[in-house]
């Protein structure tokens, strides 16, 4: 993606831009960071400057924690028009939609929901109209919506004609109305409708090869409400009826009924109460008065589900992350043993191969029982899963290592051989070197750190100091097992190398950035008094 400007340069006074974000019909949005080191976003305008330069002028004044912030309209040198906005660290609603494609969980839509329909109601008692509602311009920052993208938003309007004014927006979120110039709040209640619709499913009601049939679609065809969960078909039926006067006549009654869903009647006035206190009403809307809403009074909000923790990963996107990992674990398991052949004295390729093999298979083994979607094993459970995963691995080790496995037969019965039925003998050297190999692979895998390594959530992707500790483990158990059968470059060295690759393949999400630090302003010293 070719942006105008690159970073470093200063093409509006007083910023610099770091990287382009994105680009869109109406022109580029770059991060960039003020001298005073606020971080915004800047949006340089390209086509239909007046239709978006006039909808950005509708919502500058406005403020609303649901909505991104506007900060101000500048021209550079050259005459172009720029727009200096809040900057969203986080994914858009979409990004979000696409890593569920059956459906978010239904508490986090009814969450989501609330979010986006206290932000529409606000811009609706603000006599504003969005126009272009689509989870593309829902943005997601730890667990808080913002609404954005406000470049087709205008007055709410029964006029027509205009420039933008017909056929404006996403075809896959446009109501049938809106062809005919008519700019109520009923085309945003029906946009939330269709985003309500892909939140629950994972796909909007209605698809075609170009957006012409898509328009069609949503003039003519029924939405197949049988995608969707039960207790929400009535809501989005309402919501994406073709005619206005039959939908929620205003978005609070909208988010009302998708928060009634499945709630008891405690519940029910919490969000409500919530929706009404956070909007502040300048002007009334043409759609009519606010229906009376009795609720219960509320002492504090309640806190989101999902807000202050991580999102839940479905089944499927876990299991295609974990397969990814499978997939990438012998490469960095082998990139691993470079340095063995580049820099250290000349080794067997056999032995390499088994320090690769031992390393991948401690990597799948740590994958496969490390952080699976409903984890709920305590700290002992965790090192007794991967103690497992060690005697496994002592097994696979000694088998490479040359050892044969137990057989049967005169030639090996002596009087300390261990029968196993008519199945096989067991040697006692044989018997003690297999449990040495088990004992000592399983003791040390189950020292080892694995369930940080494989944590999504951790601070940093790759941390060298838990190698240091997966080395230490081994190299003291070493040190201290009555082993006498095999090298380091086959007990310590798979550990090392398999916590590198544990912890470069396992996913990983990054932190949030912290808060900003609250910055004190001293005044200046006081003049001591002096005197005489």
């Amino acid at each position: 993606m070719k942006f105008t400007h690159r970073s470093g340069q200063r093409p509006l006074d007083g910023f610099t831009i770091k990287r382009g974000v994105g680009q869109g019909g109406f022109g580029e949005v770059y991060f960039a960071v003020s001298d005073a080191g606020k971080e915004v976003a800047l949006k340089l305008l390209f086509r239909h400057q007046d239709a978006e330069l006039r909808g950005i002028a509708h919502c500058l004044n406005l403020k609303h924690p649901n909505l991104v912030h506007l900060y101000d309209l500048r021209t550079d040198d050259r005459g172009a028009k720029w727009v200096v906005m809040e900057y969203v660290f986080g994914e858009s609603l979409a990004q979000w939609i696409n890593r569920y494609p059956t459906g978010l969980p239904s508490d986090l839509v009814r969450e989501w929901f609330a979010a986006i329909g206290r932000g529409v109601a606000y811009l609706h008692e603000q006599g504003v109209v969005h126009r272009d509602l689509k989870p593309a311009n829902i943005f997601v920052e730890n667990g808080h919506l913002k609404i954005g993208d406000y470049g087709l938003s205008r007055r709410i309007s029964l006029s027509q004609g205009g420039e933008l004014t017909q056929g404006v927006g996403t075809p896959h979120y446009m109501a049938p109305e809106i062809k005919s110039g008519n700019y109520t709040q009923s085309i945003d209640i029906y946009a939330c409708g269709v985003m309500l619709f892909e939140m629950l499913t994972g796909l909007p009601p209605f698809e075609g090869q170009t957006p012409m049939e898509v328009l069609v679609k949503h003039l003519t065809d029924t939405p197949d409400l049988a995608k969707v969960p039960a207790a929400y078909r009535a809501v989005v039926g309402r919501a994406l009826e073709k005619d206005p006067a039959v939908r929620y006549p205003t978005m609070r009654e909208f988010v009302r009924a998708v928060e009634e869903v499945g709630s008891d009647p405690v519940t029910k006035a919490v969000p409500v109460g919530l929706l009404k206190t956070t909007a502040v009403p300048v002007a009334s809307p043409p759609a009519g008065p606010l229906p009376d809403a009795r609720v219960a009074p509320v002492a504090a909000p309640p806190s989101p589900r999902f807000a202050s923790g991580p999102i839940p990963v479905g089944v499927r996107t876990w299991l295609t992350q974990r397969l990814g990992a499978f997939a990438l674990a012998p490469v960095v398991a082998g990139l691993c043993t470079a340095p063995f052949v580049l820099f250290g004295a000349p080794q067997p390729w056999s032995l390499l191969g088994r320090m690769i093999l031992l390393s991948t298979a401690l990597s799948w083994g740590a994958l496969s029982v490390a952080r699976t979607p409903k984890d709920k094993a305590s700290g002992w459970g965790r090192k007794f899963q991967m103690l497992l995963v060690g005697l496994a691995l002592g097994g696979f080790a000694f088998w490479l290592d040359g050892w044969s496995a137990p057989s049967a037969g005169p030639a090996v019965e002596t009087g300390r051989d261990l029968t196993l039925g008519s199945w096989a003998r067991v040697s006692p050297e044989l018997f003690s070197t297999a449990t040495r190999y088990a004992l000592y692979y399983g003791l040390a895998v189950a020292a080892c750190p694995w369930w940080g390594m494989t944590n999504r959530n951790r601070k940093e992707r790759f941390k060298f100091g838990r190698v240091v500790l997966t080395g230490l483990a081994g190299g003291v158990l070493l040190f201290l097992w009555p082993w006498g059968y095999s090298s380091a470059m086959l007990s310590v060295f798979p550990l090392v190398i398999a916590s590198v690759a544990v912890q470069v393949v396992s996913p990983w999400q990054a932190p949030p950035p912290p808060p900003p630090r609250p910055q004190v302003v001293r005044g200046p010293a006081p003049r001591r008094r002096q005197y005489a």
